[in-house]
C-alpha cells in the first residue's frame, strides 16, 4: 500500500516522469504538496487522472536524471495533508 488515496499504474519500468500531487486549498485549509509519484511515459495520463479522481491536483514536474525510480513508486511528504491520513 502506497498510502495514496488512489491507485497508481505499476508496470515497474523505469520512471521518466515525476508528478507532484497537491491537496487543493479549501475554506478550512491551505493547499498542501503531498506526494511525488513516478511513472513511465506511458502512464503519465493514467496517474494524473487517478489523482484528479481523488479530488487532488497533479502537475508534471522536472525529474532529475540522477534519480532512479520505477513506474508506480511514490513518496509522501511527511509535512503534507496525506501524511496525516496514514
Amino acid at each position: 500500500m502506497s498510502g495514496l488515496p488512489f491507485a497508481l499504474p505499476e508496470c515497474r519500468r523505469a520512471a521518466t516522469a515525476r508528478i507532484e500531487v497537491v491537496t487543493p486549498a479549501a475554506l478550512d485549509r491551505l493547499a498542501s504538496l503531498d506526494a511525488s509519484v513516478y511513472v513511465c511515459g506511458r502512464h503519465v495520463i493514467d496517474a494524473t487522472v487517478a489523482a484528479w479522481s481523488a479530488d487532488l491536483t497533479a502537475h508534471r514536474a522536472d525529474m532529475s536524471p540522477r534519480i532512479a525510480r520505477s513506474c508506480g513508486d511514490s513518496y509522501i511528504f511527511p509535512t503534507g495533508t496525506l501524511a496525516g491520513d496514514r
